[in-house]
């Protein structure tokens, strides 16, 4: 049950678009900055585990309950990172 609609937010030079598996190769380059996904203070997927990562949270959006998003550089178009919202509950 889907009640969540896309949407694209821009502000200061970043902006959000919703996640799709075209942002694959951008998302991993993003972690593999530093490699992220060590730290246990996020939730970063390792290089091998991007496709995944992507394909759960598309689940998760079909499902209605997470909506996550790319984060885009405005000027370069570099991917920088992922965010999501989690635990959404339709207005009743």
């Amino acid at each position: 049950m889907v009640f969540i609609e896309p949407v694209t937010l821009s502000a200061r030079g970043v902006k959000i678009v919703p996640l799709t598996l075209n942002h694959e190769a951008g998302l991993r380059a993003a972690a593999a900055d530093g490699e992220l996904w060590n730290l246990r203070i996020t939730s970063v997927p390792a290089p091998d585990e991007t496709h995944r990562y992507i394909d759960t949270a598309l689940k998760a959006r079909e499902e209605g309950h997470r909506f996550a998003f790319t984060v885009i550089e405005e000027a370069s178009g570099t991917v920088l990172g992922s965010t999501s919202y989690h635990d959404i509950l339709p207005d009743v």
